[in-house]
């Protein structure tokens, strides 16, 4: 897919799907910035892994929710590699497990931790990004949904549903408005995929899960990671403003 030389960062890459997307690129012979909030070990694991196969990368903390540490996270992958080519806007909070408010016991402090965590972010890295795109005239920038903002997630909490929907329309007016610079912004947007975030749920609510999903199993993170690389790619260059579901026919429009 030519990505060879490429420099990626990838936000909450200590995350399943995070690490996941960021282990393919450097596969790929992508540079990889692999940015965490709190779980250092489990991005350094990440790092680990890529320079064992003789790849470039570097470790990041950063709060991509606060506007001056994305700045210096930027200012550090500019410094080390010189160029920004990929962003992934990955980070998001991690809720309890099965922590679902009916939308009169949500407070207005767990609203704007969800709405600043996914959706600030995702504002602050793509800002702080863009003008090196610009610049060269060249940029991919893929920002992660989910399923859950397409169905409303019955039974979830209004919040989260609410944050990925804004990431859906902040996409499609950046889309607009950077495609003449060679840039395409585009939207992905898992359903329920195996890793750690769902593992909490009993193997009776599991199969009650899967029953939804047409194609009768979980999705898998190199799936998800699969389809943010095309994305990045010279062969996804006519695609910009999409969300491309990975959730099996969880949800069909």
């Amino acid at each position: 897919m030519d990505l060879q030389g490429k420099v990626a960062i990838i936000t909450g890459a200590s995350g399943d799907i995070g690490a996941g997307t960021a282990l393919m690129f450097a596969e790929m012979g992508v540079n990889v910035v692999i940015n965490y909030l709190s779980n250092k070990e489990k991005a350094e694991k990440v790092a680990a892994e890529i320079e064992n196969m003789g790849k470039h990368c570097m470790v990041i903390q950063a709060d991509a929710s606060k506007a001056s540490q994305v700045d210096s996270m930027v200012s550090e992958t500019i410094n080390r590699f010189g160029r920004i080519d990929i962003l992934v806007n990955n980070a998001g909070v991690r809720r309890k497990p099965g922590d679902h408010k009916y939308i009169l016991d949500v407070t207005e402090e767990e609203w704007d931790m969800e709405i600043s965590s996914h959706l600030k972010s995702t504002f602050n890295c793509t800002k702080k990004v863009l003008p090196f795109m610009i610049k060269r005239k060249f940029g991919r920038i893929i920002n992660i949904s989910s399923v859950a903002a397409r169905s409303g997630s019955i039974g979830a909490s209004v919040q989260y549903p609410a944050a990925k929907e804004g990431i859906a329309g902040l996409t499609k007016a950046l889309a607009n408005q950077v495609a003449k610079d060679g840039i395409t912004v585009n939207v992905v947007a898992p359903g329920m995929i195996d890793s750690e975030r769902i593992r909490w749920r009993t193997p009776e609510m599991m199969e009650e899960h899967i029953k939804k999903i047409p194609v009768g199993r979980l999705g898998k993170i190199e799936e998800v990671a699969a389809t943010i690389v095309f994305l990045s790619s010279k062969n996804a260059a006519f695609i910009t403003g999409a969300t491309i579901d990975v959730n099996g026919g969880m949800y069909m429009c």
